[in-house]
Parts: C-alpha cells; sequence; structure tokens
C-alpha cells in the first residue's frame, strides 16, 4: 500500500493509527518526543515501518518507561489489526465470487438496462427514448470508467510493486 493510498492516515480523512495517535496525544501533553519517532510514526504503510517504529520505541532515551509501554501496546494494536486486515483480503481474494464480482456487475447492468431500453415501447419501431440518453451516458461512463480504470490502477500497481 502506498503512502497516499492509506486511509487511515489523518491527512486521508481517517482516523490515524493508534500509536500515532498515542504520539500526538503525548506531545499535546508536552512530553518530548524525538523527531525521528514522529517521523517514523508519520510514515506507516504497512507492518515493516510499524515494526521499525517498535524498535525506535524501545532505543529511546527520552522517553519514560510508561510511555513506552503506552506506545508500544498501542503499535500491537495497529499490527494486529493491519495483520487481520490482510488476513481478509487474501480470503476475499481466494474465491472466484469476490474476484468476479466487478465484472458480473457491470454485465448484468448492461444487460439489464439494454433490454429495457430496446423493449420499451421499441417492439413495432426502433426507437431509443431520448429520456434513456443522459442515463445510458452517465451510467455506463461512470461503470466503464471506475472498472475498467480501478483494474488499470490494480495491474500497474501490481507490477510497480514487483519491480520494488
Amino acid at each position: 500500500m502506498e503512502t497516499g493510498d492509506n486511509p487511515k492516515l489523518i491527512k486521508n480523512g481517517g482516523n490515524g493509527t493508534n500509536v500515532g495517535n498515542a504520539l500526538r496525544w503525548l506531545v499535546k501533553q508536552g512530553k518530548a518526543v524525538s523527531p525521528e519517532l514522529l517521523d517514523l510514526a508519520g510514515n506507516i504503510t504497512g507492518i515493516k515501518q510499524l515494526s521499525a517504529l517498535g524498535n525506535a520505541i524501545r532505543s529511546d532515551k527520552s522517553l519514560p518507561e510508561a510511555d513506552k509501554t503506552i506506545l508500544l501496546q498501542e503499535m500491537e494494536n495497529d499490527m494486529v489489526e493491519m495483520v487481520e486486515i490482510t488476513k481478509r483480503l487474501q480470503i476475499d481474494s481466494e474465491h472466484a465470487i469476490t474476484r468476479m464480482i466487478r465484472p458480473v456487475s457491470y454485465a448484468a447492468m448492461f444487460v439489464l438496462f439494454m433490454c429495457v431500453v430496446l423493449f420499451d415501447g421499441n417492439l413495432g419501431s426502433f426507437t431509443i427514448d431520448k429520456a434513456y440518453v443522459p442515463v445510458i451516458q452517465s451510467l455506463f461512463g461512470t461503470m466503464t470508467i471506475f472498472y475498467f480504470g480501478s483494474r488499470g490502477i490494480e495491474k500497474v500497481m501490481k507490477t510497480f510493486k514487483k519491480g520494488e
């Protein structure tokens, strides 16, 4: 997951990570927190970064042990959450129905709407009611952009991650 894609980040409208929120709380209480810890906490995008932050918290000499314990517990909560999300996403990818939801829903919408358009008063002569034109344009434009656009982005990101 790229930094810009992390929905938990406050700058992306999320609530932040538990350990990040705990660090912010310590700063608001007037406690000294090293800039390195804050920088590491601001760049959390996965378990690897959480582990690096945990090591930095353990080795930080300016934090009292009680604060370290709180931060490490919050970090552990974040790690458990990330592991569970990863498990859920892997399980979702294992089943054909979860992989097929976009193409099947796209095809179903296309067939359903085209049947309505073609058979609504058009059994004798072929005309498409003008009321359907904007609906067709917006519905299929949106579905096509999101379906094919999101698939393209997924493939690019998969290729990009393989290159790292």
